[in-house]
């Protein structure tokens, strides 16, 4: 059995907020594609938060899987945004604001919620915004904003998927806020080569969440 066939992707997939560390944007792409699929097979709706490169790479595998996302969007159920205009709709001075990160979730999101044809009404949402953040060097402002989508992971209503590339982290002074940014997340997924250590990780962070709780 393949490393990769040995990981409960059903179960990351919907992780209230699962975080994914990726090298290479082949793996993250499949993940991704599987996370969207997943989510409009359960009849959820679907907010992807991605630069040009991965919303267009992620097009190209959910149209080869057969995922009609035409009658998604038409329908109010799948969402695009590029990852900057985002991150910049929701920020003041360069940083996360909780006012903007609320309006932006009621004009984004909730639409979407309400033209789920789950039940209940679920919202999958997957993003690299928090990554761009902290590519910036501004890693406590990737935190906060990483907390603002845990609480609405809070909820109930969401399956959220934030995603970075594992050289953002080369740095070993930043492992204690890599530490800080992983107990925010209900799950992780880590990059290509350690797929066979997932279920260790996994049980590693809810260590972490506990011993920060």
């Amino acid at each position: 059995m393949s490393t990769e066939a040995s990981v409960n992707w059903l179960e990351l997939d919907r992780s209230p907020h699962a975080v994914q560390f990726y090298s290479g944007d082949v793996f993250l792409l499949d993940s991704l594609a599987r996370f969207v699929g997943t989510a409009f097979e359960a009849a959820e709706s679907v907010c992807v938060l991605a630069t040009q490169a991965h919303r267009d790479g992620l097009a190209e595998r959910l149209k080869a899987l057969g995922v009609d996302t035409d009658r998604s969007v038409k329908n109010g159920q799948y969402v695009t945004v590029d990852a900057f205009q985002a991150l910049a709709q929701l920020s003041v001075d360069g940083k996360p604001d909780k006012t903007r990160f609320d309006e932006f979730v009621r004009r984004v999101v909730l639409p979407l919620k309400a033209a789920a044809e789950s039940k209940p009404q679920r919202v999958a949402v997957c993003g690299e915004i928090v990554a761009l953040l902290w590519a910036d060097g501004k890693a406590e402002a990737a935190i906060e904003l990483e907390h603002f989508w845990n609480e609405l992971a809070a909820q109930g209503c969401y399956c959220l998927r934030c995603v970075y590339p594992i050289a953002s982290f080369s740095n070993p002074e930043q492992n204690e806020l890599f530490m800080k940014l992983c107990t925010e997340h209900a799950s992780v997924i880590p990059r290509e080569s350690r797929l066979g250590h997932a279920a260790a990780s996994v049980k590693q962070l809810e260590s972490l969440r506990a011993v920060g709780q």
